[in-house]
């Protein structure tokens, strides 16, 4: 009984840490695609707010920051193709899952952004048991993908 109930207890916590990955993603995509670049750089300056850790505890308290692993991109269309204009990690080149979410929204001559949050979640009550049985949903990833407005 006492396993049972600590298996609902993960379960609601995991869906806690599905719920806040995605709010994250979501919410910066929304965030960073209202920047204006003007003057030239001030996305770029604003993109490095996104990854503080007081930034990500305001929108998912509920995630660690150590656990978190976050990439977001501004992009450019260009065909069917995007062209990073900013990227963080720096350096960083979008994945073949984030290109074809982006290229499901935007088409050609439009900017976008894609975040994507991945969060390995660890479980709190009896490790070596439950780990075996839900170790599918322990990592949680989303994309988000915003038109640049």
């Amino acid at each position: 009984m006492v396993v049972l109930i600590a298996g609902v207890l993960e379960v609601g916590r995991a869906y806690q840490v599905y719920n806040a990955a995605n709010r994250l993603a979501t919410q910066y995509a929304i965030a960073w695609a209202d920047c204006s670049d003007i003057p030239a750089g001030t996305c770029n300056t604003e993109l490095g707010y996104f990854n503080t850790i007081s930034s990500i505890a305001n929108i998912a308290p509920q995630l660690t920051v150590s656990q978190l692993s976050l990439t977001m991109f501004q992009v450019t269309m260009v065909g069917t193709n995007p062209s990073v204009v900013y990227a963080s990690p720096s350096g960083a080149t979008p994945s073949s899952a984030q290109i074809s979410a982006v290229q499901a929204i935007l088409t050609s001559g439009q900017s976008g952004i894609i975040v994507t949050t991945t969060y390995t979640h660890t479980l709190q009550y009896f490790q070596s048991l439950m780990t075996t049985a839900l170790s599918s949903y322990l990592t949680a990833s989303f994309t988000a993908v915003q038109l640049k407005y």
